[in-house]
């Protein structure tokens, strides 16, 4: 294969089962059952934004990720394992790992950090469990509805869930019905969110002009967040043309005692609930996309606002 001049060249990893049996570089328009675009997000979402047709890594060096494909859930679809090694940029291990699921057609990091990440024979939610080691530090991770969570401390010992502050759990049946939406629940919603309705898509004021990487809106979380027994909602849009090297924009909207569907905060990136939390009971929320430092908001009862930038739950500096 010769390499076409302005076309780069990303490593892409063939599996059986968990053995990895071929690592090599591929051009992105040349990936079996994957685009263009679709391999440049997919990177992206890994946490290697693309540069000068490069992937790079957080200390801003070109990228020598390996990609191995891997079934991690049973559902006969694969999952992403990136692995890159870089032993100034990823002290003290060297190693820099992200796992990643396909959801329509986006990929989102279900687990990533620095070190080793070794599948166990356990699964919990169908998922398999993790084991994470770096340095000294050895953890164990399990599937927790959205994305992999710390199951034990570096010494082994179980992680206990955070209690929600100020909050009281709802009775079971609200919890059960938080979860569905009727056809009018979804339509307000999304018009809430500033949504219009375009032939059978959604669509925000994003004017994408029919890009590849443009995907319309579409709902992609519904669960009750503060405990106040209704239903919130995460919307998402995609594509580069709107929305940069993250690919993605949300709207989180909640429905009011009265019905009603109000809007809390949009912003360009990856939404994640922390066990942290703000005033009435609503979780912080991390915004994540590409890099290794991500804005965290507050609710303070009347909005989200920037409340402190981490990563991994370690304060950090924002990017310049």
């Amino acid at each position: 294969m010769t390499r076409s001049e302005g076309t780069p060249w990303y490593p892409i990893c063939a599996v059986a089962g968990s053995a990895l049996l071929a690592c090599v570089p591929l051009q992105l328009d040349a990936q079996t059952g994957m685009s263009r675009p679709e391999a440049a997000q997919l990177y992206t979402a890994a946490g290697f934004p693309i540069v000068n047709d490069q992937p790079v890594n957080r200390c801003r060096q070109t990228a020598r990720a390996r990609v191995a494909f891997i079934d991690l859930n049973a559902d006969q679809r694969p999952e992403a394992l990136f692995v890159d090694e870089d032993a100034q940029c990823y002290a003290p291990s060297g190693r820099y790992f992200a796992v990643l699921v396909k959801e329509g057609n986006r990929w989102r990091t279900l687990l990533s950090g620095t070190g080793t990440v070794k599948a166990m024979p356990g699964r919990t939610d169908g998922w398999l469990d993790m084991r994470v080691s770096d340095g000294h530090c050895t953890r164990e991770f399990r599937h927790a509805g959205n994305a992999y969570e710390a199951a034990s401390a570096c010494g082994g010992e179980a992680v206990a869930a955070a209690p929600k502050v100020g909050a009281t759990p709802p009775a079971a049946p609200a919890a059960a019905a938080a979860t569905t939406l009727s056809a009018a629940d979804e339509a307000s919603a999304f018009k809430a969110a500033g949504f219009t309705r375009r032939g059978k898509t959604w669509r925000s004021d994003c004017d994408d002009p029919g890009t590849a990487t443009y995907s319309p809106g579409r709902i992609e979380q519904v669960a009750d967040r503060n405990g106040d027994g209704l239903p919130d909602i995460v919307i998402s849009e995609g594509g580069t043309y709107c929305y940069g090297h993250t690919s993605q924009a949300f709207w989180l909207v909640a429905k009011q005692a009265d019905g009603r569907w109000t809007l809390l905060t949009r912003s360009t990136g990856i939404p994640q609930f922390l066990k942290t939390q703000g005033a009435q009971g609503w979780p912080d929320l991390s915004v994540g996309g590409p890099g290794f430092c991500f804005p965290v908001q507050r609710w303070n009862g009347r909005e989200y606002k920037l409340q402190r930038w981490e990563y991994e739950g370690k304060a950090c500096k924002p990017p310049r």
